[in-house]
């Protein structure tokens, strides 16, 4: 009997792991292979300074509006149009709170097909430390073949890109088959409140659907993903929601001299460490399913076993991904304590001490189910947890399909431009002005056809923000061909 029932369970066993073998030999690649596609020739040192004098104009978007800087809105506004002529005259321009603008590029067929978006903003977040640039942010330098200045990344050539596009395609008699609109938003760097929520109510009340949105979020990384030697091309299909919770803490003042075992910042650092210890759970969602769908035929044997039988080695991948913080990012909802205050004195104690936690969530998840845990977790009386409506508060987005036709036209876009890359949908961890769109859109794709490496993605908000001029380039070649495409569909 024990002999039988050995070989009964070897038998199961091999059975068990040549199905796994199957599976990933059934792993196929998800890949479109097809030539790199004719460059259109684009007068490349005019679209360089023009990239370059963008960076100038100071469109810095403030946490508090009213610092907003109006005058250097206005300029770069007429800056676009004045550098941009077929194109501001050609398509119909609408303004939203002074500064935002909608452009309408009327299609040969806008009865039949949806319209679709191409977005990108023309705000930029402030200099930190202007000490630490090694050249004035706001000059617009071209050296070394890079083109410098905040904005260079985010979000200035996205804007300049698509704009060169458009003169181009125009200076060559193109027309779409259908509607393209492109919103260019002035304040996505603090929260899009006055620039595309209003252009998209605006759109909504006046019945417009697009059959696709094509915003910033991911871009081609190179070096970044580990397991792949070649650079990898991600689609955002989603993004993560966005809040923040105010924790303020009520306790004992008194003097320093005679403290207590307790203190009312004691109590509130306690709370900070306990969440940091203890974070929400991890999971698999489908964006990031889709994400190894795509990728894991491309990378080695071992890596390809474990993620085609992924259903049954989900706790070992889990694992492996909570050990890198940016991989972390992509399958739980983050906490970060960014801002902490208390005390008026040195030698005082404190009867109220804040922080406040500032919290991206995956999908699953949703702003009062994050309320509820830091309440638990915490669980101090003395300590009460708001929502910080005054900041910005979104529910994770939708997730877009990856059978659409337009994820189709967005990857093989990326396959004419970009010399072997791998192409894959998955999640964009900030958010993108996209969010907005979400009712009046089939699908939202973010995705910024530029490619970095660690290094270079430490620029965005950052120090020393500069594009190459090939990596400009190759955006302006991808937007060309990316609305040929849509044309051709």
């Amino acid at each position: 009997m024990i002999k039988k029932f050995s070989i009964f369970i070897g038998s199961c066993l091999s059975f068990f792991l040549l199905w796994m073998l199957w599976n990933m030999f059934q792993f196929s690649s998800k890949q479109i292979n097809i030539p790199l596609s004719k460059n259109a020739e684009i007068d490349s040192i005019k679209a360089i300074n023009n990239l370059s004098k963008s960076i100038t104009y100071k469109t810095i978007s403030f946490e508090n509006p009213s610092e907003l800087d109006s005058t250097e809105f206005l300029l770069f506004n007429q800056f676009l149009r004045d550098t941009y002529p077929l194109t501001f005259s050609t398509l119909e321009e609408r303004n939203f709170s002074k500064y935002s603008i909608l452009l309408k590029w009327n299609g040969s067929q806008n009865f039949e097909l949806n319209p679709i978006l191409l977005m990108a903003h023309s705000d930029v977040v402030p200099i930190e430390n202007l000490d630490d640039w090694t050249e004035a942010p706001f000059a617009g330098l071209i050296k070394d073949n890079h083109i410098i200045g905040r904005g260079a990344i985010d979000d200035k050539s996205s804007l300049i890109s698509i704009l060169e596009s458009i003169e181009y395609l125009l200076s060559q008699n193109f027309i779409p088959n259908r509607d393209i609109y492109v919103s260019i938003g002035h304040d996505e760097e603090n929260t899009g409140k006055y620039g595309n929520a209003i252009i998209s109510e605006t759109l909504r009340n006046e019945g417009v659907y697009f059959d696709m949105i094509l915003d910033e979020g991911s871009i081609v990384s190179d070096g970044i993903v580990k397991g792949v030697d070649l650079p990898v091309a991600m689609i955002g299909i989603a993004e993560k929601g966005y809040a923040s919770f105010e924790l303020v803490c009520n306790y004992k003042a008194g003097h320093s001299s005679m403290p207590g075992k307790i203190t009312t910042i004691g109590k509130l650092t306690k709370a900070i460490n306990r969440l940091q210890n203890k974070p929400m759970n991890s999971k698999i969602i489908k964006p990031i399913k889709k994400f190894f769908d795509y990728l894991g035929p491309e990378m080695s044997l071992k890596d390809r076993f474990f993620i085609s039988n992924m259903s049954f080695f989900k706790s070992t991948i889990t694992s492996r991904l909570e050990d890198n913080s940016v991989t972390a990012a992509m399958i739980r909802t983050t906490m970060a304590p960014t801002i902490i205050s208390g005390g008026f004195k040195s030698n005082a104690l404190p009867e109220t001490a804040r922080a406040v936690i500032n919290c991206r969530i995956r999908q699953g998840n949703n702003v009062e189910k994050i309320k509820n845990y830091i309440v638990k977790t915490i669980n101090d009386p003395d300590i009460i947890v708001n929502i910080l409506e005054n900041d910005f508060v979104s529910n994770p987005s939708k997730v877009s399909s990856v059978m659409s036709l337009e994820f189709d036209i967005i990857h093989k876009t990326i396959k004419e431009i970009f010399k072997e890359v791998i192409v894959a949908p998955g999640l964009v961890v900030a958010t993108t002005d996209s969010r907005h769109y979400q009712d009046i859109s089939k699908n939202i794709y973010r995705f910024m056809p530029i490619t970095l490496n660690e290094h270079d993605i430490s620029m965005i908000h950052g120090k020393n923000e500069r594009i190459s001029k090939e990596s400009y380039l190759k955006m302006i070649q991808f937007y060309i061909q990316f609305i040929k495409n849509i044309h051709d569909q």
